[in-house]
């Protein structure tokens, strides 16, 4: 492929940007690609590279010490003569979002050439710190931009400054204007769906190119000595080098090497000299990408004290490549520095990176640890594990149709087929549930459905779906509230506004990782006993039992005293029928409801019943005043630190029949899932057998075994994909606005986890069951941020963990002592009783093991 980079800095110049275009060049051309840059020159800096082209700059501008370059027709002739001479381009790929990248993406548009856009920066951030006034300089360069640019997208409102407002509209806007975008972290690709970006967002990382590590030797680290810092990156406001230097004054038996060349070089010489800090602290000016390589992989740590400005930060990349344990400081860096292999401070502040230097300092055996794991990662940050999924981008930006258009007003919206007098598409999506959904995405981005008298609208993408889900918008689930009212009507799904927040917070700490680990340790004891007890030889339906060992073991989470007993066995009669109307209940219109007369007094006959049952354990908690290490008691125990509110005992009976409702259908149904498919492939079944024979082997199964079984992890991920949850709606509180779109408040705004996970523009086969697909060396962002199965924004569902945790250990328990085997002619149908479709039946015979040449007991 011949592919044309457009990036508004010269790439003999310093900065992350430059650095990243230069590997993903140096990493196309050794796969045979051929890459033409072009750049805005550099003062006193010239470039004998035949395939880097300078565009004409602004004579006398420059910001940051940069040229600045305007998409003029004089710049537009020269790319033209260029892309003449130099033979046919197939792909522009634009990195920046100033005069340079607009005059690659006319240059795209121009020639009808795919036109891919990676979001690299974060302007606001820059803006607003190095600025003198910083609202005037985003509001100008958001008009200049918008001259080139449309700037005709929807802008959510969020919590930021003016400047930061301007900032966004032309980071988006550049997006916006290309086929397909990329950006290197999820928390940025977040950020930019947040801010309104429509496009898909695949997230690929950066590399550091192979070839230079190659020539890097790594030395055996110091035991001894002080702590020997070092810091790479240019000398600017955001990323501040003077706290890092206050920071290392105020640590004894530390020294700090900085690299790099910048505004604050005067600053930091003036800082060092006054307190006399030469003999620890080094300037060391410009230097190459091999020399900072080279210090990195003799230091003990990096300093990298950016906070909110880096999207990723190849300096981090370039110290996990050395094997360099790393200090930082940003949690949303938490993506690039693997867990363990690095320390982050309590905050941004001066006073916690001290603190965090002076413990790393007085004990250096925590660095060993921290190397061990980096050295985990060197080969996944080069360049080369990247370029695939690079490659893959410019084929889909080439072969891809362009998105369908968001409709400019209701009227072209259009509506889904199959509707029906009175009851809309409820007998439908009743009847065909997968059929259904999956057929809509081809209509368009939004599709108008309707539920009886009730008209709601569906998003078809996972970029439409992630703008509304993490704009300020508020929803409510007023249909859902009146469904459930009976059982569960005051619970925190139905919740909206200040009181859900509140309800998410107050019930959050009883899901906290310190409880989850205490829940695993009783939903491994439960899952052994349950495996040990299955029947050998005979016919056994893997639903009931799945059904049974989830709600044992949910009801045991919420109530470890021995005085639950009769909680769980309402909880055993009650739960499963009450989950099955749930959807009936909601799909249907109110007046059709109201007509189901004894399946109404049944339902409120059962809810009567469970509530009673659990509100009589809840009376005794509180009587007996003890924490039992479950659920309950956290709730009961939990005052909220910002208002000081506690639950009630109805709140806690709605929160707990929550968890039941909420947890046991669809990890029953998961469960099912998996085993089936397990079942139906046997390169899955086999390699799936292995890994548990090797990991496991007789043993109980544990928690601590399952970070040991990441083909089982894989094989749950999968089973989320392909079974997710078929709907998913809420009421918008005020009007949505997408571009020229509005959708008025009181519509529910409704999304298909199902639909979008069986989408090919995101998930390549997506009917074919494929674990491999999350494999770390296989997987990508892109399918991330299409997974939708738990949630998006607020809303996302808060036992996630600990869903796909004891999915993971029923799985382990059931297939290291039994071989499932499908009864003959037994056909496994998808049965729509919950919001995610559930196997019919699921009748086996199981099989015991055999391991190590002797039969499982």
């Amino acid at each position: 492929m011949h592919i044309a980079m457009f990036v508004d800095y010269h790439p003999a110049t310093l900065g992350g940007v430059q650095t990243a275009v230069d590997a993903l060049r140096r990493g196309l051309e050794r796969g045979g690609h051929r890459v033409t840059l072009f750049v805005a020159p550099s003062p006193g800096l010239t470039s004998d590279d035949p395939n880097v082209v300078q565009l004409q700059p602004l004579s006398g501008l420059a910001m940051n010490g940069f040229a600045v370059v305007a998409p003029t027709g004089r710049n537009d002739a020269l790319i033209d003569s260029v892309f003449a001479a130099r033979g046919p381009v197939d792909v522009v790929h634009t990195h920046t979002t100033y005069g340079v990248s607009i005059a690659g993406m006319k240059a795209a548009r121009r020639h009808r050439i795919p036109l891919v856009h990676t979001a690299q920066s974060r302007d606001d951030a820059f803006i607003e710190r190095n600025s003198p006034a910083p609202y005037p300089a985003a509001l100008a360069l958001r008009a200049l931009h918008g001259r080139f640019v449309p700037h005709d997208h929807h802008m959510p409102r969020r919590a930021e400054s003016r400047a930061a407002r301007h900032a966004w509209w032309t980071i988006v806007a550049q997006g916006q204007a290309a086929d397909q975008v990329i950006a290197p972290t999820r928390h940025f690709a977040d950020l930019l769906v947040g801010h309104g970006l429509t496009r898909s967002v695949r997230v690929i990382s950066n590399g550091v190119d192979d070839a230079l590590l190659d020539g890097v030797s790594v030395p055996e680290p110091a035991t001894d000595g002080p702590l020997r810092l070092v810091w790479c990156g240019r000398l600017s406001a955001e990323k501040r080098l003077l706290e890092s230097i206050e920071a290392v004054r105020h640590t004894d038996n530390c020294t700090l090497d900085i690299y790099g060349e910048g505004d604050l070089h005067g600053p930091a010489t003036s800082l060092i000299a006054e307190y006399r800090l030469a003999d620890r602290i080094r300037l060391h000016g410009r230097a190459t990408q091999v020399e900072c390589l080279e210090a990195m992989a003799a230091a003990d740590a990096l300093l990298f004290t950016s906070h909110g400005f880096d999207t990723q930060g190849m300096v981090l990349l370039e110290a996990l490549a050395v094997g360099l344990p790393i200090v930082y400081c940003d949690p949303a860096l938490d993506e690039t520095v693997p867990e363990g292999g690095g320390i982050r401070s309590a905050d941004p502040s001066r006073e916690a990176l001290t603190e965090t230097l002076v413990q790393l300092a007085a004990d250096r055996s925590m660095l060993a640890d921290m190397r061990k794991i980096v050295g985990e990662r060197t080969d996944s940050v080069r360049q080369s594990r990247q370029i695939e999924s690079v490659l893959e981008i410019y084929r889909r930006a080439g072969e891809t149709p362009a998105d369908q258009p968001l409709p400019r007003t209701l009227a072209e919206v259009p509506t889904a087929p199959g509707e029906l007098p009175v009851l809309g598409h409820s007998l439908r999506a009743l009847t065909d549930a997968p059929g259904f959904v999956t057929s809509l995405s081809a209509l368009g981005p939004i599709v108008r459905i309707r539920f009886g008298n009730k008209t709601g609208y569906l998003l078809t993408t996972p970029e439409l779906v992630r703008e509304v889900a993490l704009s300020t918008a508020e929803f409510d689930r007023e249909d859902l509230r009146e469904a459930i009212e009976d059982v569960a009507g005051g619970s925190v799904n139905v919740l909206r506004g200040e009181e859900h927040k509140l309800r998410r917070r107050m019930i959050s700490p009883a899901l906290r990782q310190t409880r989850l680990a205490e829940y695993a340790h009783a939903a491994a004891d439960i899952a052994n006993t349950w495996a040990a007890g299955l029947p050998a030889g005979e016919r056994v339906n893997l639903m009931d039992e799945a059904h049974g060992l989830v709600l044992d073991t949910v009801s045991a989470t919420l109530f470890t005293a021995d005085f639950g007993a009769t909680a769980r066995r309402e909880i055993r009669d009650n739960v499963p029928w009450l989950l099955s109307q749930v959807i009936m209940r909601t799909a249907l219109p109110p007046q059709l409801r109201r007509l189901r007369v004894i399946a109404n007094y049944r339902w409120r006959t059962k809810a009567r019943h469970l509530r009673t049952a659990v509100g009589a354990i809840i009376t005794e908690y509180r009587r007996r005043d003890e924490d039992f290490n479950d659920v309950v008691s956290a709730l009961i125990r939990h005052t909220d630190s910002e208002t000081g509110a506690t639950l009630s005992d109805d709140h806690i009976i709605d929160e707990a029949i929550l968890m039941l409702a909420g947890g046991v259908g669809s990890m029953a149904s998961l469960a099912g899932w998996l085993w089936h498919e397990v079942m139906r492939h046997p390169d899955v079944a086999d390699r799936l057998y292995a890994e548990l024979d090797t990991v496991i082997g007789s043993a109980p199964v544990t928690p601590e075994h399952l970070s040991d079984l990441p083909y089982l992890k894989q094989v749950v991920a999968e089973t989320i994909r392909f079974w997710g949850p078929w709907i998913s709606a809420a009421n918008a509180t005020e009007d949505i606005h997408l571009g020229t779109l509005t959708i008025p408040a009181g519509s529910p705004i409704m999304f298909s986890p199902y639909m979008v996970q069986h989408d090919p523009r995101y998930f390549p086969n997506p009917e074919s069951f494929d674990p491999s697909r999350w494999d770390p060396d296989r997987s990508d962002d892109a399918a991330k941020t299409a997974s939708l199965s738990f949630g998006v924004g607020r809303r996302r569902c808060l036992g996630d963990h600990f869903a796909m945790l004891e999915i993971a250990m029923a799985t382990a328990a059931l297939l290291t002592r039994w071989r499932p085997a499908p009864t003959p002619k037994s056909r496994v149908r998808a049965s729509n009783r919950d919001f995610v479709l559930s196997p019919s039946a699921l009748p086996v015979v199981l099989h015991p093991r055999m391991l190590a040449g002797s039969l499982r007991d």
